[in-house]
């Protein structure tokens, strides 16, 4: 009998075919699936939808590795031939697509906010626990002590415990935190993935962190309403008190939206009349992402489309062809490096006869290298959770002397009509040396370090009080997404009453007294301008926490209470005169 050879491909698929046979005849005997030394493992999100202890067996039959919990979120990794099994497991568990993020940077140029005004003032964000939610923070240990604070808190989520990540992303937005609110306790904390994501918010949580700077943009997550995945972790910690500052995105002139057009009959959307491919310039290695969404039901889409990816020479790179049957997201997206530059090009598929759906294209390259798609749409553009209602959504200015709303930043409004961004702030810092930070990653910690500032202003207010007014803190600008709403630009500068500042010549300031190093209790008396808060007595008394106080009221001859943090009613004392009396108690 002849020996006979199969081609690579049909042999491939056979064995595939019987390492899966022999994976299902191993379940179903009540065997383990322990992958060989060196065999192929796949990562995968997985959230629980059955009994936990029937899928953590699961699981360990499947040989997986679990790398990340987060309530009912898994991360884990498993041999590559386990993932159809786990796809079909949908009574315990459902498989996640991974999630596509971009860090939001740009070129831009720069403006300030007026927060030296309230530093000078006495307002540092001292005590505020601000957190930078990133995934990568390349050069932090040299930072600390210098663009950074003496003391920061460093966690990784990420299953390779790596801290710094790809990038100096995440220490570029801690910079600008600590350039502006100089006293605010910094977290540093990495993540890669939306569960690693998730398992990070818990510990936020658990640190009763109470702002939280995010510079890191999803594409299509959700259906654009301020659902989905990330945007669930979001409520989470917005339910628990979080503030977040959340950068917009980029994507203005990279993002396309409209009716599927099909005028001809071939079943190829036509972006314009006649028009059947979106093109984007692209630099040979850069990281390509095309995206599409629809708006069919999420979990539930019945209208099928399919995208396509053309290389400048007009061969297809890559495609993106899954079946959605009524229980998919309506989403298709690949990614691909550029093997060669010039223009690369998408075009868009029905892949069924389901009734046209309004399309949403996000087209963009890693690096942003600024160019735009040939035909931009800029409404609609934003990311997740950029489009979350309970978020600062912070877009970012053109520059010192145009103050607009830069042309690349992205906007609303979201799918359920909201106008978004509330806020627009300067990009294009310096942060470090001669380094400039840009994009809409820059704008959202000016928000984030200005959130800070009006937390330590305002004791007890909650989340929703200080996005409010954080509000007021803003200057008006006309027609901030394309004439359909307006926004304001961030100026701590612009309005009164920020709060009890240090009067003139509190430098001067003193105690007179015995601080014994170690007591938990002095006796003092105050000496300096009269008006002086008694909230920044901390910089009296060696920068040492302070508890609360007691001061003698030479009217009426009676000590009155004073308590760090807390609000202080109209009738009582929180400001000192010379010469007055206190006991100062001390944490």
């Amino acid at each position: 009998m002849p020996l006979t050879l199969w081609p690579s491909r049909r042999r491939g698929a056979v064995l595939a075919a019987l390492s899966a046979l022999s994976l299902v005849l191993a379940l179903a005997w009540g065997g383990s699936i322990a992958a060989p030394v060196g065999a192929a493992t796949t990562r995968v999100e997985l959230t629980r939808t059955g009994d936990a202890e029937r899928v953590d067996a699961l699981l360990a039959t499947l040989g997986a590795i679990v790398e990340v919990r987060s309530g009912d979120r898994i991360q884990a990794r498993v041999p590559a031939i386990a993932v159809p099994v786990l796809r079909r497991a949908n009574h315990l568990v459902r498989l996640e697509p991974p999630g596509i993020f971009v860090p939001l940077q740009a070129l831009s140029t720069s403006t300030l906010v007026g927060a030296d005004d309230w530093v000078a003032g006495g307002l540092t964000g001292r005590g505020v626990k601000v957190a930078i939610l990133d995934t990568g923070f390349v050069g932090y240990q040299a930072a600390v002590g210098k663009t950074l604070p003496r003391r920061v808190t460093v966690r990784s989520f990420r299953a390779d415990g790596v801290i710094e990540g790809p990038s100096d992303h995440g220490r570029r937005a801690a910079e600008i935190i600590y350039s502006l609110a100089p006293g605010a306790e910094l977290y540093l904390v990495s993540f890669s993935t939306v569960t690693e994501m998730s398992a990070a918010v818990d510990y936020l949580i658990a640190q009763r962190v109470e702002v939280v700077s995010y510079s890191i943009g999803y594409i299509h997550n959700g259906p654009g309403d301020g659902t989905g995945s990330v945007n669930a972790i979001v409520s989470r910690a917005a339910n628990a008190g979080m503030a977040w500052a959340v950068a917009s995105g980029n994507w203005a002139q990279q993002h396309w939206a409209g009716a599927f057009r099909d005028d001809n009959r071939d079943a190829i959307n036509e972006f314009r009349p006649g028009v059947q491919q979106l093109t984007h310039a692209f630099n040979g290695g850069d990281l390509i992402t095309l995206s599409l969404r629809w708006d069919d039901p999420w979990g539930a889409a019945c209208t099928d489309y399919d995208i396509e990816l053309f290389s400048p020479n007009g061969a297809l790179v890559r495609s993106s062809r899954d079946l959605q049957d009524c229980t998919s997201n309506p989403v298709e997206a690949l990614q691909v490096l550029a093997t060669e530059s010039g223009n690369y090009s998408a075009r868009i598929i029905r892949g069924n006869s389901a009734p046209a759906r309004r399309l949403d294209v996000i087209f963009v390259g890693s690096p942003d290298r600024g160019v735009g798609v040939s035909i931009p749409v800029p409404g609609g553009s934003l990311g997740s959770p950029a489009d979350h209602a309970g978020v600062v959504s912070v877009g970012a200015l053109t520059n010192a002397l145009v103050r607009s709303e830069a042309v690349y930043s992205s906007r609303g409004p979201t799918a359920d009509g909201r106008p978004k961004p509330e806020m627009l702030a300067p990009t294009g810092i310096g942060s470090s040396g001669s380094e400039t930070f840009a994009g809409t990653s820059a704008a959202a910690p000016h928000v984030a370090a200005a959130m800070a500032l009006l937390r330590e202003a305002i004791p007890g207010i909650d989340r929703a009080g200080l996005s409010r007014e954080l509000l007021t803190r803003g200057v008006l600008l006309p027609a901030v997404q394309d004439g359909t709403s307006e926004g304001r630009r961030l100026d701590l500068a612009s309005t009164a009453g920020i709060g009890p500042l240090l009067p003139r010549g509190a430098e001067r300031a003193a105690l007179e007294g015995t601080l014994e190093l170690g007591a938990r209790t002095i006796e003092v008396r105050y000496r300096g301008p009269s008006g002086y808060p008694l909230r920044f007595l901390y910089r009296l008394v060696g920068d040492r926490d302070v508890a609360g106080a007691w001061v003698l009221d030479r009217a009426t001859a009676r000590w009155q209470g004073f308590v760090t943090g807390v609000p202080t009613a109209g009738d009582a004392i929180d400001r000192l005169s010379d010469g007055d009396a206190l006991v100062i108690v001390l944490r």
